[in-house]
This record gives C-alpha cells, sequence and structure tokens, in this order.
C-alpha cells in the first residue's frame, strides 16, 4: 500500500494506491489524481517511509519511473 500526504493549497490531505504501479499508472492518465507541484508532506510504501530528494508529486513519479527501468 503506497500512501502519499500532500499539501493542497492551505489544507493536508492524503490519498491512497495499492501499488506503486498504481500511482504511476494514474498519473499517467489524462487527468490525473494529483497535480505535479503538489507539495509532499510524507509517503509510504508498506508502511515504511520513502525517502525523497525532490518532495512534490513528480519527485515521487520520477523516483519509482526511474525504479522500474
Amino acid at each position: 500500500m503506497l500512501k502519499i500526504t500532500y499539501e493542497n493549497g492551505g489544507a493536508t490531505e492524503s490519498i491512497e494506491y495499492q501499488s506503486a504501479a498504481d500511482f504511476l499508472a494514474n498519473q499517467r492518465l489524462e487527468v490525473p489524481d494529483l497535480e505535479d507541484y503538489y507539495k509532499i508532506v510524507e509517503v509510504t510504501l508498506d508502511g515504511k517511509p520513502v525517502e525523497l530528494t525532490d518532495k512534490t508529486i513528480i519527485g515521487l513519479y520520477k523516483k519509482f519511473d526511474n525504479e522500474q527501468d
């Protein structure tokens, strides 16, 4: 389970995906769930924190996309 906590405007929200692959697939849609520029507060994958250098949705996308190669 992938859980993303992010800032949307002034609010903090969270969303969950079954896997990193599901997150990647959703972000490739014409209208994804999350905007690329949203700032990430916290991300966990299977209960473990995910370390990011770019703490945005696009940064998370790039991290997982690079790991699939």
